[in-house]
């Protein structure tokens, strides 16, 4: 009995154990877990949607559409937050009031009626506040209604309250959303301490659900600090803004953005420019439409130009930019940062001359800019009138504009530090401080419960050196208790016993299932043949379908020709022009059937080769002398054929190659269409009269370990990675109709993988050159 309780003790600790060790595993697995459903691809959900059938499946996966997207992205696919409502409703599920007043706000918003949607959705917030359902996406979009009502004192208002209700309940997602909108409220104002510390607080919280949207939210902070003066800062968040959306494949044109604005105000007006072309490069997962990017990427490469002093390509550009804001209606200050195009049209009519039409545009910029609240613009714009006045000597405007801007600076001046860096950042850097000290004394604390574990540790020994000595007194009494041993052994070997019989039946049916999973296998395989077969089918029907239309055709109008020329002849007057006319129409004809017949053969040709097995037999086989023959005679072939056609022959023959055993005609096969394609390759890029160019080939040798490398590799026109990814595939050519087959590359891939177990693998650079590498075993 005592040894039963010894070993019951024994298994809950062990289990207690287990429970605690596993505790960080599950906290890990459900960080990632939390990650994946926030980081979600839209489309990859919709590619999920579309194969779903049951209305419990579909609406679970349109609640996480609507979770992950913004409201503006929310009204492009209406009708999938209408289905979701729908379904809810038809399910009876308590979200089924929130989603209908999400899909009526979404309406009111798609017909532009803002006033009514900012209700309408407001009180959808609401009804998903009282099921406790995270609502980020929704909450961050409540601003662009605020803006596009032009009330921001509501916003912040809205904000504020929100704010402090999701803290009572520990909602950090929808805090997140709530330290967004107010960060952009507070930055309208022109209150940089605190739009940075919300910024702050914003970044933080999202770190821990969505790292994509962390990182696009470091863009705002960066656009404050170099709005305050701060570039270091503003560069130090900007590029880890953009090293972050890289690594997540995300869209960076926002951060690139402001990266540009950022280098523009510390004059380094290259890196502005650089920053403005990797702006425009189009991301795998793209946030904004390519119209939406130019509109600000061109006002913006006329301001660099203008503060470079070249005023000449401006024009166009501003009206590009003008033509796209005016069309996509993007306001000065949106959600992508600034659109200042009134200003730089000011600053472009004043570079040229015109101060009539710039004193026109500075007028119009400082108007909208009071009209959209955004303070920083408008003391900006009127320290900008009161120059412009000033250099036209003007005093009186000038004064007047000055007094303003004095006025609106003193009382941005009460809000900002010294330092120009965030009350919030230089608050986290004193509870990091104060967070060491505390470590420190948690250590002390830490060396004195290690004492005390020690002393406990001695006590334990003691204790289990007594119940080692109680184990050995029971193990003494168990030997006069010897028969009931002998019994229980014998019950112990019947349990084996039945134990053996049911893991042979286990075996048995183990191995039925095997059987079966290798009928299954051999019948997968047949039917992933079969489907190679039909694809190999279809491409041989394509191509030779193309050469056999034209014959038909060819053959088609030929007769006619001839029925138009037996009339001619069996009039009484005969027309000699007309009969030398169809006579060579005729010839020609027959000349074009003639060459599709020939490329049809050409391609049967090339499928029987492809087919075939090769019946040569293995030998010893030089590479060296094998490549060097093949390059000269394909080099000669096309010399043949063109005899302007010049290249530079290289070649680097490793002196002690060892021989390979293959079959020396098949491997020629290989490197003379090798050789082929780098000569075609060179010629087409010498047609392009580059200046200086000299087509070059070459080919080298070399042992690599227990085989053979062979190197050939040209300067031509080079590949994309879209070309390469299809390369080998059957009937793919990148040559013009009639030029190629597309079974060389195919056929050769054969070879060498299939018929002597190596492999051919390309590398190419667009506009560089190509290399392709042999490699082959002893």
């Amino acid at each position: 009995m005592f040894a039963s309780s010894f070993c019951r003790v024994a298994a809950w600790l062990v289990v207690a154990f287990l429970v605690l060790g596993s505790g960080p595993v599950a906290a890990q697995h459900a960080a990632a877990a939390r990650y994946r459903y926030w980081e979600a691809d839209p489309d990859s959900l919709r590619q999920v949607l579309r194969g779903q059938r049951a209305d419990t499946a579909r609406l679970r996966t349109l609640m996480h559409l609507a979770d992950v997207l913004p409201l503006d992205e929310i009204s492009s696919n209406a009708e999938e937050v209408a289905e979701a409502a729908v379904l809810s409703a038809r399910l009876h599920r308590p979200e089924q009031r929130a989603y209908r007043l999400l899909a009526h706000g979404n309406r009111l918003y798609q017909a532009k009626d803002f006033a009514p949607a900012l209700d309408t959705l407001e009180a959808a917030v609401a009804a998903f506040d009282r099921l406790g359902r995270p609502i980020p996406m929704l909450l961050s979009s409540m601003r662009l209604l605020f803006n596009a009502l032009k009330q921001q004192a509501a916003r912040g208002r809205y904000y504020q309250e929100k704010l402090a209700y999701y803290q009572q309940r520990g909602a950090t997602e929808n805090m997140a959303a709530c330290h967004q909108g107010l960060g952009g409220y507070y930055r309208y104002q022109g209150d940089y301490n605190q739009s940075l510390g919300h910024y702050l607080q914003d970044v933080a919280l999202l770190s821990a659900f969505n790292r994509t949207y962390a990182y696009r939210h470091l863009v705002p902070l960066g656009t404050d600090y170099a709005e305050w003066g701060n570039t270091a800062k503003a560069l130090h968040y900007l590029q880890q803004a953009v090293a972050g959306l890289r690594r997540q494949r995300g869209d960076a044109f926002f951060a690139y953005k402001i990266l540009a604005e950022v280098y523009v105000q510390r004059h380094d007006y290259p890196a502005a420019l650089r920053a403005l072309d990797q702006a425009l490069v189009r991301p795998k997962h793209e946030a904004y439409a390519v119209a939406f990017k130019q509109a600000y990427v061109f006002a913006l490469r006329g301001a660099v130009l203008l503060a470079q002093g070249h005023p000449a390509p401006v024009r166009p550009l501003l009206q590009v930019a003008q033509h796209l804001a005016d069309s996509l209606s993007l306001p000065l200050s949106g959600a992508a940062g600034n659109l200042e195009l009134d200003a730089t049209w000011a600053r472009y009519y004043a570079a040229r001359g015109e101060a009539g039409r710039a004193e026109t545009y500075w007028l119009a910029a400082y108007h909208k800019a009071g009209q959209g609240h955004v303070t920083p613009l408008r003391l900006r714009y009127l320290r900008a009138l009161t120059r412009f006045y000033q250099q036209h000597g003007q005093p009186v405007p000038a004064a007047r504009y000055a007094v303003a801007a004095l006025a609106l600076a003193d009382s941005l001046d009460t809000r900002e530090g010294a330092l120009h860096v965030a009350r919030y950042e230089i608050e986290q850097a004193d509870r990091a401080q104060t967070l060491r000290i505390a470590s420190l004394r948690q250590a002390q604390a830490l060396d004195v419960a290690r004492a005390r574990r020690q002393r406990w540790v001695l006590g334990a020994v003691l204790t289990v050196l007594a119940l080692i000595g109680g184990f050995s007194f029971l193990l003494w009494r168990s030997n006069r208790q010897k028969q009931r041993a002998n019994a229980a052994l014998n019950r112990l070997n019947e349990a084996v016993t039945a134990q053996k019989s049911e893991l042979q039946t286990q075996r048995d049916q183990l191995d039925t299932s095997l059987t079966k999973l290798r009928a299954t296998q051999a019948q997968l395989i047949q039917a992933e043949k079969m489907a190679s077969l039909g694809e190999l089918t279809a491409g041989i029907a394509h191509e030779i379908q193309n050469p056999l239309n034209f014959v038909n055709n060819f053959s088609e109008v030929s007769a006619e020709l001839v029925e138009e020329l037996e009339e001619e002849q069996a009039r009484p007057t005969r027309d000699p022009a007309l009969e030398t006319e169809l006579l060579g129409d005729l010839k020609q004809n027959l000349v074009k059937i003639t060459e599709h017949g020939q490329r049809a053969a050409s391609i049967v040709r090339g499928m029987l080769e492809h087919s075939r097995q090769s019946s040569g037999e293995r030998a010893p086989t030089d590479m060296n002398a094998l490549a060097d023959e093949y390059l000269r005679l394909a080099y000669q072939g096309l010399r043949a054929k063109d005899k302007t056609f010049n290249a530079a022959l290289q070649t680097d023959f490793a002196p002690d190659l060892p021989l390979v055993e293959g079959v020396g005609a098949d491997l020629g096969r290989v490197l003379l269409n090798l050789f082929n394609n780098a000569f075609y390759a060179v010629q087409q890029r010498q047609r392009l009269g580059e200046a200086g160019y000299v087509p070059t080939v070459r080919v080298a040798t070399r042992g690599v370990g227990k085989g053979v490398e062979i190197r050939v590799s040209d300067n031509g026109t080079g590949m994309s990675p879209e070309v390469q990814a299809k390369i080998f595939q059957p009937f793919f050519t990148t040559k013009p109709t009639g030029e190629g087959t597309g079974l060389g590359l195919s056929l050769a891939h054969d070879i060498i993988a299939q018929g002597h177990g190596g492999t051919l693998s390309v590398e190419s650079q667009e506009g560089q050159g190509t290399e392709f590498v042999i490699s082959l075993p002893l």
